[in-house]
């Protein structure tokens, strides 16, 4: 019985060592994936425009912009593509369900009732990583 019992041992450190392992492969995997540059496509999401207001018919100094709103629904496991905020400040509303912004390669989560700004200083995505969609409602200043 005495023999036997060592040879147990390093089975079990072998499994833990690769355990540990596997974990840190993982998280190290899950942070690159996060700083990467993003999706380049929109997948398992719509966006609808609700409404808009050409500003150069009201304000003189916003020549060709426009008041924008739209819906941007988020299906499970869906994503929106990478894009910068440069020359189009927003405000995002999260109207309905969990999502988690990359924004400058940090994930941040946000929840209905939010209200998120993108500035000029801005690149993000959008993903929803739960099972239920995701609605959001930005408002931003646009140039078509």
């Amino acid at each position: 019985m005495k023999n036997a019992m060592p040879s147990i041992f390093p089975l079990r450190r072998k499994s833990v060592a690769l355990l540990v392992y596997g974990s840190v492969l993982a998280a190290t995997m899950s942070i690159a994936y996060s700083q990467s540059s993003g999706p380049t496509d929109t997948k398992g999401a719509t966006n609808r425009d609700m409404a808009n207001i050409k500003l150069d018919e009201q304000i003189s100094d916003h020549t060709g912009r426009q008041l924008r709103a739209r819906q941007i629904t988020i299906q499970p496991g869906g994503h929106v593509a990478a894009h910068s905020h440069k020359d189009r400040p927003t405000l995002e509303y999260v109207v309905e369900g969990n999502v988690v912004e990359i924004r400058n390669g940090v994930e941040v989560p946000h929840s209905a009732g939010e209200v998120v700004t993108a500035t000029k200083d801005v690149t993000h995505w959008w993903e929803n990583r739960s099972d239920k969609p995701v609605v959001l409602m930005p408002v931003d200043l646009y140039k078509p």
